[in-house]
């Protein structure tokens, strides 16, 4: 996967607390200075940085996401990002590079941020991999006193087939089967808002069942508000089923859709050399649907 450029700023912050920080135990980080980059960063901001919290019991040491968020930032309520990793399913780790940076990017800017394992395809096939994001979800609102998070403005965001999972995350409810067992059920896994980039939208047959499985079979006048980031140049995720799917979505009436078509942009689109771009979109889509109405 192509890099996030904004790494190499956080990487002795990753590795620092890797290297010190036991499970369910705390390493707090102060950004170098106000040169940072960080969306939104006017001032150095310390964070806490909790990994390989289990969101469920059970034997899978896919259970587990890791947690960033301000060191203090008492009594207010905070939106929440949950960063859901790519691979084609049946790879990829929350702690890859680009997935740590926006953990640490957006806890800097002031967002409870998680970034989520799941079981692979390896270990276990669709849809154990959509039940554990959802279940991930439900563990954050069920800790959201602990964590301080506003549970009215939560946002996923993914890439590749991690774009796919925060997609169902976003638009298959309750009734559609796939919360699966792990537990939390007084709580919900709906959320407010999703981003994804270069996103599967419809999955082949050799997934199990692509009707259920796939996000433009929910699409509604409902459907939450969506951001789709997808580059014309993506020999994986062609272009032409993003544009198919966000024309399916205007045709069911859906209300806020936002549709970043980048011109030869590849499947690293969000990443590559678009990042200022996809970066600024994010940004300015996160700021309109996770605003606090009005008193």
């Amino acid at each position: 996967m192509v890099e996030y450029r904004r790494s190499i700023r956080f990487l002795a912050l990753a590795v620092i607390c890797l290297a010190i920080v036991p499970i369910r135990q705390s390493c707090r980080a102060v950004a170098a200075d106000e040169s940072t980059d960080a969306p939104g960063a006017s001032s150095p901001k310390p964070i806490v940085v909790i990994d390989d919290i289990a969101y469920r019991s059970g034997s899978s040491r896919a259970w587990r996401l890791d947690l960033a968020m301000p060191e203090n930032f008492g009594e207010q309520k905070r939106p929440a990002l949950v960063i859901v990793h790519g691979g084609g399913w049946s790879a990829g780790d929350k702690r890859d590079r680009p997935f740590r940076s926006m953990l640490l990017d957006y806890a800097l800017k002031g967002y409870v941020t998680i970034s989520v394992n799941y079981r692979l395809t390896r270990e276990a096939p669709l849809p154990a991999c959509i039940e554990d994001v959802k279940c991930a979800v439900r563990w954050l609102k069920a800790h959201a006193e602990q964590y301080r998070v506003d549970t009215d403005r939560i946002v996923a965001y993914g890439h590749s087939a991690g774009a796919h999972l925060a997609l169902m995350l976003g638009m298959a409810g309750p009734d559609a089967g796939l919360e699966g067992d792990g537990g939390w059920n007084d709580y919900s896994s709906n959320v407010t808002a999703v981003v994804g980039g270069s996103p599967p939208t419809s999955l082949p047959a050799r997934f199990g069942d692509p009707v259920k499985y796939s996000p433009s079979t929910y699409v509604s006048a409902e459907t939450l508000p969506i951001l789709l980031i997808q580059g014309t140049a993506d020999r994986i995720v062609r272009v032409e089923t993003t544009d198919d799917f966000v024309e399916k979505l205007k045709q069911a009436g859906a209300k806020d859709v936002t549709y970043v078509r980048i011109e030869g942009g590849d499947h690293g689109v969000a990443y590559d050399s678009f990042l200022d771009r996809s970066t600024a979109a994010m940004n300015e889509f996160f700021e309109r649907t996770l605003a606090k109405p009005a008193n």
